[in-house]
């Protein structure tokens, strides 16, 4: 769950300064200060917070303070990503661990479950990738 949270944190603040793009069978439409998901999520920003309700009724709110992120679940995960150069790094407080690396226009997510999830942008679309 913690890497759908997460992924869906990734792929939706990139969606707030992009207008459409696809995430594999999903796609993501920005109307306003709103981004709807075809699965049922969405996600507004207001303030400096995100506000992210996937599609399972599941939420989480995601802000950013400094080089740090916090992401805050309904399910009680507490996710932080620090950045240090080029590598983002993901602390959940359910002990999970994932890393995260931009080359060019392709973003790699590699958890210690093994999971593997790339997103890469192509013009004004993201294309998602994930080998759970």
């Amino acid at each position: 769950m913690l890497n759908i949270t997460l992924r869906n944190v990734l792929i939706i603040s990139t969606s707030l300064s992009l207008s459409t793009f696809a995430s594999a069978q999903t796609t993501y439409t920005k109307i306003g200060g709103i981004t709807f998901g075809s699965d049922g999520s969405t996600a507004s920003t207001i303030g400096g917070t995100t506000f992210i309700t996937n599609s399972d009724g599941s939420s989480a709110t995601a802000q950013k303070i400094g080089k740090t992120t916090f992401i805050n679940s309904s399910e009680g995960i507490t996710t932080t990503i620090n950045k240090v150069g080029n590598t983002g790094f993901v602390i959940g407080s359910d002990g999970t661990t994932s890393t995260i690396n931009k080359i060019g226009n392709t973003t790699f997510i590699n958890s210690d479950t093994g999971s593997t999830t790339t997103i890469q942008e192509i013009g004004n679309i993201l294309f998602t990738n994930s080998n759970e």
